[in-house]
């Protein structure tokens, strides 16, 4: 009798090679997937202290925190949507801190940083710039140098 076909061990064999190709594969793919999320996300936060820093400038005098979603309204900001749900968005707040208070006569200059916290669906994350160095505990503006 001739037979023409697999054996069962045959199709379980390429089965288990399959299916282990596709662990790899969609293990590989997610890890990318959220590795450009991140990324988008820090791109948005760098987004969100430009936009910031140009509405300050704009703004002169004005100190007060100014939100995400004011950056939008304004259009200093194109939009804050979240990369990890589609369809959300994220918010936050920028805080103006003086840094250092130039007191030489005739230097009007002072230094200012800005507190960035921008919270989304998975990430909240709060940086100072410029420098991107981690904000103080709580938030705040840190003591200014004199």
């Amino acid at each position: 009798m001739n037979r023409k076909g697999f054996t069962m061990v045959e199709l379980l064999g390429a089965i288990v090679i399959l299916s282990i190709l596709m662990t790899i594969g969609m293990n590989t793919y997610f890890r990318q997937r959220e590795k450009s999320s991140r990324k988008a996300y820090y791109m948005m936060h760098e987004g969100v202290y430009s936009a910031a820093e140009e509405y300050y400038m704009d703004s002169i005098g004005d100190n007060s925190d100014v939100s995400v979603d004011k950056l939008v309204e304004l259009d200093y900001l194109d939009g804050a949507a979240d990369p990890w749900n589609k369809g959300g968005k994220c918010t936050g707040t920028v805080k103006k801190c003086l840094r250092n208070r130039n007191k030489k006569i005739g230097d009007k200059i002072d230094l200012y940083e800005y507190v960035v916290t921008l919270k989304c669906s998975k990430v909240t994350k709060c940086l100072m710039y410029p420098g991107k160095n981690p904000c103080p505990a709580g938030n705040v503006c840190p003591p200014v140098n004199s």
